[in-house]
């Protein structure tokens, strides 16, 4: 059966006789002969297979079918209208791009898919997760090309704001097969000495290069790939130091933790941001830290740091935030 569309003349026709009430007015008033009226109606009652009109010598009047057609027409205008209220509404403009620096070492695939699909019905703003270097996600933070990112400490003299979000211990990844994944934790100055630790981002490997140089440590940076850093582990007998957080979900068969003990470093994760955060950015820079308990401490700095002039405003619109 051939599915019916009612055209936008028999549209305008049906709306003018039910305004009418009398097929000579209406016609009147669309310019047409009576008989060409009548026979457009008639062709549309036969088209939906149901009489729309009552036909007397007061005029016409709907018909049940008619009113229930009427009915649907008006809510198909309203849609219309919502419709191009909602489109008039956007002006044209993209959704802000949102870019987060997200180390696959520091947050896993999964918490990165779920920071995806939070922001995924809001038309305002698309977030871009970027993947890096520490240092990589601190200059685009000063170029004003990245808002936030989940890295370490930057060094001071970058001046970028930064929240720590879990102060947490360090462990070693290491292979099954290797003799220190007998004990129950490994010793940074004597068990590594003379080992080859493999460490996540050239960054690192630099930042922590006279550390494990004066404990005679050998150092092998590689790509921050959470897969092949478990293939150097188990295939090539190195160790790995990660913070104990993450270290837990990417224990397998042949990868084991253990804990370090009398390590002179700090891996924390610590949230750098821009402090000129758009309204979009803010959103999502809350809802990172929020999975840590530290919105507050994010919210606090802002209203702290904001010009006299606009501190008011500020506090308020982290209120509205907030609920």
């Amino acid at each position: 059966m051939t599915t019916f569309r009612l055209t936008a003349e028999q549209r305008r026709y049906f709306y003018e006789l039910v305004a009418a009430g009398n097929i000579t007015k209406a016609a009147q008033s669309l310019y047409l002969s009576r008989q060409g009226l009548s026979r457009s109606m008639r062709g549309l009652e036969e088209s939906v297979g149901v009489p729309l009109f009552a036909r007397g010598k007061q005029g016409v009047k709907l018909t049940r079918a008619g009113r229930a057609l009427l009915h649907h027409l008006h809510e198909e205008d309203r849609a219309w209208e919502g419709c191009l209220d909602r489109l008039r509404s956007f002006g044209g403009s993209e959704p802000e791009p949102v870019r987060v620096g997200l180390l696959s070492m520091f947050v896993g695939y999964d918490q990165k898919r779920q920071l995806l699909s939070r922001f995924q019905e809001d038309d305002d703003l698309r977030v871009e997760i970027v993947d890096g270097d520490h240092d990589v996600f601190w200059q685009a933070m000063l170029a004003g090309t990245m808002e936030c990112a989940i890295t370490i400490a930057p060094p001071e003299h970058m001046g970028l704001p930064s929240i720590k979000l879990a102060d947490d211990t360090l462990s070693v990844l290491l292979s099954c097969d290797d003799p220190l994944a007998r004990k129950s934790s490994v010793d940074f100055v004597r068990d590594l000495r003379g080992r080859t630790v493999v460490q996540t981002s050239p960054y690192k490997e630099r930042l922590y290069e006279t550390v494990f140089r004066n404990h005679g440590i050998l150092t092998d940076a590689i790509l921050h790939d959470r897969n092949l850093m478990l293939a150097h582990v188990s295939t090539r007998k190195q160790c790995f130091i990660i913070q104990t957080e993450y270290a837990l979900g990417l224990v397998t068969d042949e990868v084991c933790r253990r804990p370090l003990v009398n390590a002179p470093l700090d891996m924390a994760s610590v949230f750098v941001f821009r402090p000129d955060l758009t309204p979009c950015a803010l959103r999502v820079a809350r809802t990172i830290v929020g999975d840590f308990g530290k919105t507050g401490e994010l919210d606090a700095y802002l209203a702290a740091t904001a010009p006299p002039s606009r501190r008011d405003e500020a506090v308020e619109a982290l209120r509205r935030l907030a609920f």
